[in-house]
């Protein structure tokens, strides 16, 4: 289990994961996830947020990326997983590095937009607590405080594992 590289994954690792994990809903959106466009999206990005990574045999396979909004506020700017790496072990360790970073940087409340064609996110955001906040035709605005999130059953149970 190879946690928190010597190096940072690389912008290209990144965008390979969100292709192959938000082209799809992207596109049915009504969206393009322009690859070139995506990456400097993601350059920028890594500059000012931070990133929880979980790595199998060398590869990223699970990301997570926060930054902060406000003093106690933090959007999630990315967050994928590899379909073939949607397991119980990768899952427990990125929400693991999550809450080492949440209680580091003293993290009040999470934000997270997804498409509405994102069945699956729209799902699992539901299923670890968030709740509906904002929405337009496309997409939803998740909110969730940490103090909601911690007594959730879904994370109390990955977290005492």
């Amino acid at each position: 289990m190879e946690k928190n590289p010597k190096y940072p994954p690389a912008e290209d690792e990144i965008l390979a994961l969100d292709l192959l994990t938000l082209s799809e809903h992207t596109e049915r959106a009504g969206d393009v996830l322009e690859p070139s466009r995506h990456v400097e999206m993601l350059r920028a990005s890594l500059q000012t947020s931070t990133l929880c990574t979980v790595r199998r045999n060398g590869a990223l396979v699970a990301y997570a990326m926060l930054a902060p909004t406000s003093l106690n506020s933090w959007f999630v700017l990315g967050f994928g997983i590899h379909p073939d790496h949607r397991t119980a072990p990768v899952f427990r360790e990125l929400i693991r590095e999550f809450s080492s970073v949440i209680a580091r940087e003293a993290i009040a409340d999470l934000k997270s937009n997804v498409y509405k064609t994102n069945r699956l996110s729209m799902a699992f955001h539901r299923k670890l607590g968030f709740t509906v906040s904002k929405e337009s035709v496309k997409a939803v605005e998740f909110s969730a405080t940490i103090a909601e999130l911690a007594t959730h059953e879904t994370i109390a149970r990955m977290s005492s594992r």
